[in-house]
């Protein structure tokens, strides 16, 4: 299972999605703003991952100052997409980006982590985003499960 931090973030997550109907009922336009507010939690749930999981491989399979820049590096991913997930996969091991990409290319995953990432966007940018609590949901369940992947092959 991926680290307390995240499972924290998640935890968190799935406690506000429980509490959209008590806070708006079926008033559709706040409906839509929690959907926008969970959107940008989760691409931040997003870029947390990307750092916390390749940051735990290399401070358990790296000396001190690699491990170091690496997490530096890491710490400074923004808005990670599908492709950045995969590019810093290859670099820690090219089997790995293999391995990730046949994955999320199954069952609408490599979609999900996009759809986050874009409608986040969109919507720190004022620009229209047609996001619903029920997708934003259905992406963060796929996000979370390519995360366990990522996080499964580093622990190996």
């Amino acid at each position: 299972m991926i680290n307390h931090k995240l499972t924290s973030q998640i935890e968190r997550l799935n406690d506000l999605f429980r509490k959209v109907d008590s806070a708006c009922g079926s008033d559709i336009e706040m409906r839509s703003h929690w959907a926008k507010y969970l959107c940008v939690l989760s691409a931040g749930f997003l870029e947390n991952a990307i750092e916390e999981v390749f940051s735990d491989f290399a401070r358990n399979a790296a000396s001190k100052p690699v491990a170091d820049f690496s997490m530096s590096a890491l710490s400074k991913i923004q808005n990670p997409n599908m492709t950045k997930f995969l590019d810093i996969a290859k670099s820690f091991k090219p089997e790995w980006a293999v391995a990730l990409e046949a994955y999320v290319d199954q069952d609408g995953r490599r979609e999900a982590i996009n759809s986050i990432i874009k409608n986040r966007h969109e919507i720190a940018h004022g620009k229209y985003s047609g996001i619903t609590i029920s997708q934003i949901k259905q992406y963060l369940e796929k996000a979370i499960d390519v995360v366990e992947f990522i996080d499964k092959q580093c622990k190996t």
